[in-house]
């Protein structure tokens, strides 16, 4: 299998060729570097269309050129130009072509350094890709012998989200990493929260015994999350995010939405709040990934 990592044009995608590179030296898998131009001009005999493709073929060739210098050294992989409408069909294309099994974008330049804000290509692909999509942190960085040391999944223990188990627990034992699970208590109106706090212990302990029972029955009986379980809590999403410790290394492995179409991503509402505030990368899997 293949991840394919979509790096654009305009060679602002170091992020995601450093997470492209973080995911290929943890599993194995190859690297396809994917940048997508315009299709060609319709046959004509205007001059100004030929200049402007001289110059998008030669836009191009600087980005691959760019993405090859800043690949780490030890990472190989090759490099790709597909003609596409539109930025998210052209990457979806290649993974079609290569069989891949995750495509790699960035996060938009206008975000904040460390977390991730969609661009419009992202956006897309979390509403039509088949297969996961990674998203990468503004800035993300790694050196040159890191991997992955902790898959973190946003499970809620329910029904619904057995698949998205199922499917960060392969992708655990194919990056070699270890497997921590995360529900998240956002309590925004102030009675509420302070009931929670005055029962805060007996809750935890509850609710982390109620997810540990859900992943053995999904897991099986033996299982257990080698990093454990954790709560994160908050009045929002950000401190709730931030609520659990983070290091260099982790992923965190999401769901789409229970209301999308089956076959394909599509982000929901709570996924986009997880994803908008998470200091990690992030992975977001369609609800039949499994298959």
């Amino acid at each position: 299998m293949t991840i394919i990592v979509g790096y654009p044009p305009n060679r602002k995608g170091k992020a995601a060729l450093n997470l492209g590179a973080l995911l290929s030296r943890s599993s194995g898998e190859d690297l396809v570097v994917c940048t997508v131009a315009p299709p060609p001009w319709l046959p004509g005999v205007v001059r100004e269309d030929l200049t402007y493709e001289q110059q998008i073929n030669a836009m191009i060739r600087d980005a691959l050129e760019q993405a090859r210098t800043e690949l780490p050294s030890d990472v190989s992989a090759t490099f790709t130009t597909v003609k596409a409408r539109s930025t998210s069909v052209g990457l979806l294309d290649a993974a079609e072509e290569h069989k891949a099994s995750l495509i790699v974008v960035g996060s938009s330049a206008a975000g904040l350094f460390g977390r991730i804000q969609l661009s419009s290509v992202a956006d897309r692909l979390l509403h039509s890709s088949p297969i996961p999509v990674g998203l990468a942190p503004r800035g993300f960085r790694v050196g040159d012998t890191d991997k992955v040391d902790c898959v973190t999944v946003a499970y809620t223990g329910t029904e619904e989200s057995d698949s998205l188990l199922r499917t960060a627990s392969a992708l655990v034992e194919q990056l070699g990493s270890k497997m921590r699970l995360a529900s998240f208590a956002v309590q925004p109106a102030p009675p509420v929260t302070a009931l929670f706090r005055a029962e805060e212990a007996d809750l935890v302990a509850e609710w982390t015994e109620s997810i540990k029972a859900s992943a053995r029955r999904v897991l099986g009986d033996s299982a257990e999350p080698d990093a454990g379980v954790v709560i994160g809590r908050g009045h929002d999403w950000e401190t709730a995010l931030n609520d659990i410790p983070w290091h260099p290394g982790d992923l965190l492995v999401i769901g789409s939405s229970e209301s999308g179409p089956i076959a394909r991503v599509f982000l929901g509402s709570r996924a986009a709040k997880i994803i908008r505030h998470a200091p990690v990368p992030v992975i977001v899997v369609p609800r039949d990934a499994e298959k």
